[in-house]
């Protein structure tokens, strides 16, 4: 029903909490921190373990890296908390923290309403659509960014999750379809900056993008490089 990220876990955790889950049918996949700019935008949700209040150090470290690429609902396990940790976990931007205190069948159906409320306002809002639109044999499929999941769905694929960067440079280009952006601008969209190795850093990040979308990075269909310039998607 839910691909569930476990982060600070490892494969063999059999506990009341994971068990419960695993009935609601939830798919429930352990990510390490080197996974997790690949793995994390294409889950459902989060829950970082904390197996005692000494390991908050790391347990920021995994919230700050979820946050940084996706607004996916973010949960801390832990067998025991104090009220400065679930603070701490709050100000980070955690949805909330279950310890032991917590009954299985408690934390179960808080996380599954939860989603289930958030995939029912999904289904309702619109999507930003205004892509690609095949009109003859040999164009590309549409595609359409979907804002609540950091992801772009490909008519013909499925969706495809994003990096939050990935899906701020694919919205730019979406708002200014058919027209050249340079370097300067896509990095000022992307990074909110000025400064830095502007073209480096952006054909770096429409390389990764290119993989995503296109059939053949080396051939791209969708974003086009226009020389000297920058990029731009096709229209």
């Amino acid at each position: 029903m839910f691909n569930i990220a476990l982060v600070n876990t490892i494969e063999e955790d059999q506990s009341e909490y994971i068990v419960a889950l695993k009935e609601k049918k939830c798919t429930l996949h352990h990510v390490n921190l080197n996974e997790m700019e690949e793995r994390i935008p294409q889950m459902d949700a989060v829950i970082i373990n904390e197996p005692t209040i000494e390991d908050i150090g790391l347990t920021c470290e995994s919230i700050i890296k979820v946050r940084s690429l996706t607004n996916h609902f973010v949960w801390i396990l832990s067998d025991e908390s104090t009220k400065i940790n679930r603070i701490v976990h709050l100000q980070l931007g955690a949805d909330g923290t279950f310890d032991n205190r917590t009954e299985s069948d408690e934390f179960c159906l808080s996380i599954m309403n939860t989603l289930e409320r958030r995939t029912d306002k999904k289904q309702k809002q619109e999507t930003i659509t205004d892509t690609v639109h095949p009109t003859m044999e040999g164009q590309p499929p549409a595609i359409r960014l979907v804002p609540n999941n950091f992801s772009v769905s490909i008519e013909g694929k499925g969706e495809v999750g994003l990096t939050k960067l990935e899906f701020k440079a694919l919205e730019s280009l979406i708002r200014r379809k058919g027209e050249a952006i340079t370097y300067e601008e896509l990095y000022k969209s992307v990074w909110g900056e000025e400064k830095g190795d502007k073209k480096y850093r952006v054909a770096n990040l429409v390389f990764h993008l290119r993989k995503k979308l296109e059939d053949d990075s080396f051939k791209p269909k969708y974003i086009r490089t226009v020389r000297s310039r920058g990029y731009m998607l096709s229209s």
